[in-house]
């Protein structure tokens, strides 16, 4: 009994409940009213280490590639976590390659180096530990940056740069705290909660009701601002109706009876809301009169006194903050590399590679009106190979070169490389400077020695990238620039996002997706769930479920093949209670709801193609269906249906082929949709309904809800995310693949007030893409002209009769 009076004690001891009294017309206060609810401590997971605060999640991953890279995080702390001793701790993998002789990692804070270790971890992970010294962490943002360089064991060429690498364990990798409390102070202290152990943010929404989709709505679009505000990379959301203790952020806004009902662990006056602190978990309790109230409270969280949007914290950290998230560009701005999270640096390789992000407005039209200026800065030394050169490439293609083939060296300050916009594409775009410095010396090829050779390349953080004027148009169908914010254009800023029906599954991967769209819409936009289907009338829609509860109609509207999805998704549906029973974060667990939610051993097809023995029928007996033909055999009978046709149908037949080639000349025909192979977990498509030619619909499918739940999660990081281009995207939850179907859009939106200038841009760039197009309108203007002045210089001639 003295045992376990303790550890209630400890527990006890560990719940802080900081309440934020918000008045109308006030700041924050204290207190909280009912304070039966806020002394039951919250219990959390106690798998996970309360003093180690893990990292978010990256968009370029966790791999440090090739001789020199590097990764950084923004990472926010309260008063009491910057105030204590603390350290930084990783796990890392390397290749066997790596040579540790000659291989560091750095890791540098606010711009401060901290330590310098070797890299050896090939065969086994390496455990590493930097201290870090007191007053290095500040109160609010601060910006991690871990840079590696990786040298071969044994080889000396460019190609073999490709094989270095080294896997960061985000499981493993954070800050170590002696105390694991967060010590909440304000709203902007929810940016210090950490994450779990894949870099994502769980949020969790609990209301009585799962079918009040309003008050879903309302939750969903509050999460979103706090997303957004406080940096969350990865979001996960959970629907539930139980306000029972766990990991992550808890939502509960609701009035006094509605909270009571569902347990709520305080109950702040109506009006205001409370932040509760357990243990690796945070609650927020806001409570309102009626639903009207409500509405005015939710309005204010994120906003007015209650505002997350100014992290407070070091230059760095604010920083780093911003090139997790990016905004979007607009035109006439310029970027340096420092401004993208690049640094100065001296190479002395063969081959080094600098990326950063760029991002595109959503209704950035791709074309040929102009270039992004690359402007070098930096320098090569004398007796470099002539191979030597700068490539950089636009979303893995090459986009400009430079060759560094000059004997004696050069120091450049303003060495412009022109990227054409054509190369770029709406939402987030990689870029890559690639520089091979390749020497004599490496003929030889004495590692050791090679540690000790002078720099061969200057880049300076200076090098800028000058935005030219872009034409604006919204291209459609295409998931980078519809999920990045143009379906919020579409639909006067609020984008509906549809459910069969209200079950936790179906509401969590819808509410996740939800928030996930809302974190990349500015103010003016926002998110919505509902219940049913899109009316025929809407202008955009989003439509999540299992491909069993999806009508045809929404299938066949972006362009899915239903019969074909039943064919390659034949297992029965999971039980709805599967995402309570599976650990997301367990891989093993993963590969199980994969496999029990895809039949691999069936082939993909449709039911027309089927035999009776994959149809489970037995086989028709005695009968011959090559004698059928009334006389000879099948080819002949074949041959003289062909024939027959082709003389009934000669005009027809003729006028068709004359149409698809003038067709192909001036028209880029769509591509046929790639077959769906048997792993596919997740089908992500767009299109526009035949029977409403001013709607869009975004169908995202699934084997079954519980499948859909999980895949969801995956979908949404930021890796992922990344990588949903085109007309359709499929995911593969066993190896982590993402299949994409590129392809031209097939229709645009106006999403810019009428501008001159704009349609000029909008219109040299459609003609830049169809030359055709332009060659004919030439020709056509020469003959007006041609035709002009005979009958001007005819009638003056007559005139001068």
């Amino acid at each position: 009994m003295t045992s376990l009076m303790s550890r209630r004690a400890r527990r006890a001891a560990c719940l802080r409940a900081v309440s934020l009294q918000l008045l109308l017309a006030m700041a924050l206060t204290a207190g909280v009213e009912g304070s039966a609810f806020a002394a039951e401590p919250l219990v959390a997971d106690a798998a996970q280490d309360r003093t180690f605060r893990l990292l978010p999640a990256l968009a370029g991953g966790l791999r440090l590639a090739g001789e020199s890279d590097h990764r950084e995080w923004p990472v926010y702390l309260t008063r009491k976590q910057a105030s204590q001793q603390s350290a930084f701790e990783l796990a890392l993998t390397s290749a066997v390659s790596v040579m540790p002789e000659g291989s560091t990692l750095r890791l540098s804070v606010n711009g401060q180096m901290v330590a310098e270790q070797q890299i050896k971890a090939f065969g086994q992970p390496q455990l590493m530990r930097f201290e870090l010294p007191a007053g290095l962490l500040q109160p609010g943002l601060n910006a991690v940056r871990l840079t590696a360089s990786q040298r071969h064991r044994v080889a000396c060429d460019t190609a073999s740069t490709y094989e270095l690498w080294s896997d960061i364990d985000p499981a493993r990798t954070g800050l170590r705290f002696p105390d694991g409390t967060l010590g909440l102070e304000a709203l902007p202290d929810l940016a210090a909660l950490a994450p779990d152990a894949r870099g994502a943010q769980r949020l969790r929404i609990v209301q009585g009701d799962l079918t009040d989709t309003k008050s879903l709505t309302r939750a969903i679009r509050v999460l979103s601002r706090i997303a957004r505000d406080a940096g969350i990379s990865h979001p996960i959301v959970e629907v539930t109706g139980s306000a029972r203790p766990a990991p992550g952020l808890t939502l509960l806004l609701g009035t006094p009876d509605e909270l009571r009902a569902i347990g709520s662990p305080a109950m702040p006056q109506p009006g205001n809301l409370t932040l509760v602190e357990g243990d690796g978990s945070v609650v927020i309790v806001a409570a309102a009169h009626d639903q009207a109230a409500l509405d005015d409270l939710a309005d204010r969280i994120g906003r007015g006194e209650l505002s997350m949007a100014a992290l407070a914290g070091t230059e760095e950290g604010r920083a780093a903050f911003a090139r997790l998230t990016p905004a979007a560009v607009q035109p006439g701005t310029s970027l340096t590399l420092a401004d993208l999270g690049a640094r100065t640096s001296e190479f002395n390789g063969r081959l080094q590679r600098t990326r950063f992000d760029l991002r595109m407005p959503d209704d950035f039209f791709p074309a040929e009106t102009g270039t992004i200026n690359l402007s070098l800065a930096g320098g090569y030394a004398a007796g470099l190979d002539p191979t030597s050169q700068i490539v950089v490439r636009v979303n893995g293609e090459v986009a400009a070169g430079l060759p560094l083939s000059d004997p004696a060296g050069d120091i450049f300050s303003d060495k412009v490389l022109r990227l054409s916009l054509m190369a770029f594409r709406p939402g987030l775009n990689s870029i890559e400077i690639t520089t091979q410095t390749e020497a004599r010396a490496d003929r030889q090829c004495d590692t050791l020695a090679a540690l000790q050779e002078p720099p061969r390349f200057l880049l300076v953080d200076a090098t800028r990238l000058d935005i030219p004027a872009f034409p604006r148009l919204l291209g459609l169908p295409s998931l980078n620039a519809s999920l990045s914010g143009g379906l919020a254009r579409m639909t006067d800023g609020d984008v509906p996002v549809y459910v069969p029906f209200a079950t936790p599954d179906l509401l969590s991967a819808a509410s996740t997706l939800a928030v996930r769209l809302g974190m990349d819409l500015d103010e003016g936009g926002s998110t919505s769930i509902r219940v049913g289907r899109p009316q025929p009338h809407e202008p955009a829609a989003i439509l999540v479920g299992a491909f069993g509860d999806l009508s045809p109609a929404a299938m066949a509207a972006v362009g899915l093949d239903g019969e074909r999805l039943r064919a390659a998704w034949t297992a029965p549906a999971l039980d709805g209670a599967a995402p309570q029973m599976v650990n997301a974060s367990n891989p093993l667990q993963r590969r199980v709801v994969s496999l029990q939610s895809i039949n691999r051993s069936e082939p993909v097809m449709t039911g027309s193609i089927r035999t009776p023995q994959d149809q489970g029928q037995p086989a028709l007996q005695g009968l011959d269906i090559a004698q059928t033909g009334a006389d000879g055999s099948t080819d002949e009978a074949m041959q003289r249906w062909t024939q027959a046709h082709v003389e009934r149908d000669l005009l027809r037949n003729t006028l068709s082929r004359i149409e698809t080639t003038v067709a192909g000349l001036f028209f880029q025909p769509d591509e046929p949709r790639k077959p769906l192979t048997a792993g596919t977990t997740l089908v992500i498509a767009q299109g526009r309904p035949q029977e409403e030619e001013a709607a869009f619909w975004t169908v995202v499918t699934a084997p079954s809800p519980a499948a859909l739940a999980i895949a969801m999660e995956d979908i949404v990081a930021p890796q992922n995310w990344r990588q949903l281009t085109g007309h359709e995207a499929r995911y593969d939850m066993q190896t982590g693949v993402i299949s994409t179907d590129s392809g031209q859009p097939q229709f645009h939106v106006i999403s810019e007030p009428d501008s001159i200038a704009n349609w000029r841009l909008v219109a040299a760039g459609w003609l830049s893409g169809n030359p055709l197009v332009y060659a004919g309108l030439l020709l056509a203007a020469a003959l007006g002209l041609a035709l002009t002045t005979s009958r001007v210089l005819r009638s003056g001639g007559q005139a001068g009769l």
